[in-house]
């Protein structure tokens, strides 16, 4: 599905924030992505999203290099993924239900189909009840839960989540992740940045460890490594 094929990326005065990646995901895959705050998670989430560009190398999405893309097609592409922030990003003058359904108007769906697929998405995330809530009246665990609901209302076959518990309890934090985990059942692929341990070890999924640019570590056993953090 997703190919990294030696990419680097280089920004001014030769700072490299990723060298000579190579990295393979399959449709289905749920991967924690781990490492110390400026290893490079973040801009290659970015490259994936083709809002940064890889200085060499190429990035192949089902079989087509998405940095070929035209303009006119990025929009399209975009729609494949669905993204989860930290800070959620929500419409606050809007309700629970408005905060989905206008990520379903905005790509043009039918009202018929916003009327079915809402309640359904909502249902998923445990916030069916609060349909006609603002954000401001839900609590943070409740909030990235309605966040998780728009990024996964159009159906996307990727999933991006952010440090999407970084500012969580510990209890939203686990059902945050129960989410994630009914999302990846049901055939989404998951890419999950976390500096959460014990979710990357509850979760035993497949880890990708970058540190310094580089993926030092692909590990099919899901284990977080406390002591390898801040190995070069």
């Amino acid at each position: 599905m997703i190919e990294f094929e030696n990419v680097s990326k280089i920004y001014q005065q030769r700072n490299t924030s990723l060298r000579n990646i190579n990295l393979s995901i399959d449709n289905g895959e749920f991967i924690s992505l781990i490492g110390p705050s400026g290893a490079g998670k973040t801009t290659l989430l970015k490259i994936l999203l083709t809002e940064e560009s890889p200085s060499e190398g190429s990035v192949h999405f089902d079989g087509i290099n998405i940095h070929n893309l035209r303009q006119a097609d990025i929009p399209k592409y975009r729609q494949r993924i669905g993204v989860v922030f930290q800070d959620f990003k929500l419409l606050e003058d809007k309700t629970v239900y408005e905060n989905v359904s206008f990520a379903m108007e905005m790509i043009g769906k039918r009202d018929a189909e916003i009327r079915a697929d809402v309640p359904h998405a909502l249902n998923l995330v445990g916030l069916d009840d609060k349909m006609f809530y603002f954000p401001s009246e839900l609590s943070g665990g409740e909030q990235q839960r309605l966040a998780i609901a728009r990024a996964i209302i159009n159906q996307p076959d990727l999933l991006i989540a952010d440090e999407p518990t970084g500012s969580l309890d510990p209890s939203s934090v686990h059902l945050i992740i129960n989410i994630l985990k009914k999302i990846n059942e049901l055939g989404t692929t998951v890419i999950l940045s976390t500096h959460n341990s014990s979710v990357v070890d509850e979760l035993k999924k497949r880890v990708i460890h970058i540190d310094n640019g580089k993926i030092i570590r692909d590990d099919k056993e899901g284990k977080y490594h406390h002591n390898s953090i801040n190995k070069k």
